[in-house]
């Protein structure tokens, strides 16, 4: 069973190697999910905690931005506060995106392969500061690379 699984696999990232992206397109995906992004963290609900208000913050960016898959907000703590869909409230201190945007205000990830979508996808994570512009989580941005 797992030699039928790690087989599937190497199908898998053999199909994906193959996938050439223009840095270019990238670039331009990353510049126009950042613009998206910066939005969000600035949004009065999504600063102030109104968790009521996050799941419209939340549709209605997905709905505009196809090209990004999920939404999840934690906290310093690694604790989960919202997301776009249900996510595993596991402790995510030690992900490189949460990592990275608590180093910088706004993080990109590297390419990885999404265990929900199978596409090559990226993580733009962002520091979320409350109306005092104290450091209150992390958030981050699931954005599909490959169509």
């Amino acid at each position: 069973n797992l030699n039928i699984m790690s087989k599937e696999f190497e199908k898998k990232i053999e199909y994906h190697s193959k996938i050439v992206v223009d840095q270019e397109v990238i670039d331009k995906i990353i510049e126009s999910n950042l613009k998206v992004v910066n939005q969000v963290k600035e949004n009065i609900d999504v600063r102030s905690l109104n968790l009521e208000a996050h799941q419209k913050v939340y549709k209605d960016v997905i709905d505009k931005n196809p090209d990004i898959e999920l939404i999840y907000f934690f906290d310093t703590n690694g604790r989960l506060i919202s997301a776009s869909q249900d996510v595993e409230d596991v402790d995510r201190r030690n992900r490189p995106w949460f990592i990275g945007a608590l180093k910088e205000e706004v993080f990109v990830s590297d390419f990885y392969l999404s265990i929900d979508t199978d596409k090559v996808t990226i993580t733009i994570s962002t520091q979320i500061k409350d109306m005092d512009n104290n450091l209150i989580g992390i958030m981050g941005f699931d954005v599909t690379i490959e169509s």
